[in-house]
């Protein structure tokens, strides 16, 4: 569940740079810095641009400009909840949020649903039955509006609940999250950006852009899609620690990329 990579890939890329500046665009006589800076060529960054344009993602004026959809903003908003206290560490009161999907659904609705239950930490805990901590800020009308919003079906229900058996409660608290190895990955994860903070300045501007990209771009994913569990489930604050090191090196990457695009006559 928690494996999680991020890649720089034609769509990654594409989709993260027009969220770095305000106008939230790209103009196709951008596309050859982008292809230099991450050695993708510009034929598959045009041909990418059309296939996020056919699946909503993205617009376009009819003269190569392009912009993020309500779509893509509504994701882009989710991934930057990080920024936001969101959820409570040290108050949890042992109630539960949970969903219900219901049988019957196509396998591509379906498919949907648990990804964006797995995006809001949900993890299954019956059949048809996911479950998360209800130690989100967002009551349970916020969150059913929010897995709505991102694509959960329409007959899935939402509820808190306070009322589980010992024992199942026991099972969840210890069974569905593998914690030992999030706080692992997060470890790993925060001294690479340690180690990228104090070599960024020694290296080649392309080398900074492409590197920024990627690995502010994990951790910043890896925050996004956080099961955001309280301390008596989760005892290390790992989370805490790598969100303040993103703090960070997203305001070091983001300038990096800002100073390159505003060459490029980008209004940011």
């Amino acid at each position: 569940m928690y494996q999680f990579t991020y890649e720089p890939t034609p769509k990654n890329v594409l989709l993260d740079l027009m969220g770095v500046n305000k106008r939230h665009e790209l103009a196709t006589s951008q596309l050859r810095f982008i292809s230099d800076a991450f050695d993708i060529s510009t034929n598959n960054l045009r041909v990418t641009l059309n296939r996020l344009t056919g699946t909503d993602l993205i617009t376009h004026d009819g003269r190569g400009v392009y912009r993020l959809t309500e779509k893509a903003l509504a994701k882009r908003s989710f991934i930057n909840r990080w920024q936001k206290n969101t959820f409570h560490y040290d108050k949890w009161d042992s109630r539960w949020l949970a969903c219900h999907l219901p049988k019957g659904v196509t396998r591509t609705v379906r498919k949907k649903s648990l990804l964006v239950l797995e995006w809001y930490g949900f993890a299954a805990g019956l059949d048809h039955l996911w479950v998360r901590p209800n130690n989100l800020t967002l009551n349970h009308s916020g969150i059913t509006v929010a897995l709505t919003t991102l694509g959960l079906e329409e007959d899935a229900h939402c509820f808190v609940l306070q009322d589980a058996p010992d024992s199942l409660v026991s099972q969840w608290v210890h069974r569905l999250w593998d914690v030992e190895r999030l706080d692992h990955e997060y470890g790993a994860l925060i001294q690479s950006i340690e180690n990228s903070l104090t070599t960024l300045a020694s290296k080649s501007v392309n080398a900074s852009l492409s590197e920024t990209c990627r690995l502010g771009g994990e951790a910043i994913h890896r925050l996004a899609i956080d099961p955001l569990l309280p301390r008596a489930i989760r005892p290390q604050n790992k989370y805490q620690q790598l969100k303040n090191i993103v703090h960070k090196y997203d305001r070091v990457g983001r300038n990096i990329w800002l100073e390159q695009l505003k060459k490029l006559g980008v209004n940011a």
